[in-house]
């Protein structure tokens, strides 16, 4: 392309002014270090934009904005005799949340939930994480963890998301309620 260009010069140039072979020959000379250095200094103003730019680029801190919400999150065992407690739900990557709270009452009693969670559809959310309950008169007074993948749903209009697989530890018909609320304001 360069040598296509090159040559429509010389004979642009040639048919204009009539050269003989020598004044053709300096204006090939002529243009060929005209391009070639004009080629160099591009290269140059190439090399230097680049080295500026990935100085820049190193400057620049790397920051990652987390926004956070609060929801309530709920035990029964607790909830009928203490407030709510609440969970904070901060956004990642492709679409999962982290989520991570506690709620207590006077007696020491507890749920924390640790974890991310993601919506499958408008009424499931998948958990992955530990969920530990405590009530002293439930499980032999041991603390009740549920560590792995958990699917919370929501049923009708209701305000909360409820944690599927409800039997505590202890196991027979033992259930705690462990519930989200709120969630369609934030997921």
């Amino acid at each position: 392309m360069k040598n296509l260009i090159k040559s429509c010069l010389i004979f642009a140039i040639c048919l204009g002014f009539g050269c003989s072979d020598g004044s053709q020959q300096k204006v090939t000379n002529a243009i060929d270090n005209t391009s070639d250095s004009i080629s160099n200094k591009l290269s140059e103003l190439n090399d230097t934009l680049k080295n500026v730019r990935d100085e820049i680029k190193s400057k620049i801190p790397k920051v990652e904005i987390n926004v956070s919400k609060s929801v309530s999150i709920g035990l029964q065992w607790i909830s009928f005799e203490s407030e709510k407690g609440t969970a904070e739900i901060t956004k990642k990557a492709d679409n999962w949340f982290a989520i991570k709270g506690e709620q207590t009452n006077s007696q020491n009693e507890y749920l924390k939930i640790n974890g991310r969670m993601k919506r499958l559809d408008a009424n499931r959310v998948s958990f992955e994480g530990t969920i530990i309950t405590y009530i002293k008169d439930n499980n032999g007074g041991v603390p009740c963890e549920k560590t792995g993948t958990q699917v919370f749903l929501k049923k009708g209009d209701r305000a909360y998301y409820r944690l599927q697989n409800m039997e505590n530890c202890a196991g027979g018909r033992l259930l705690d309620y462990v519930d989200i609320y709120n969630l369609d304001e934030v997921l």
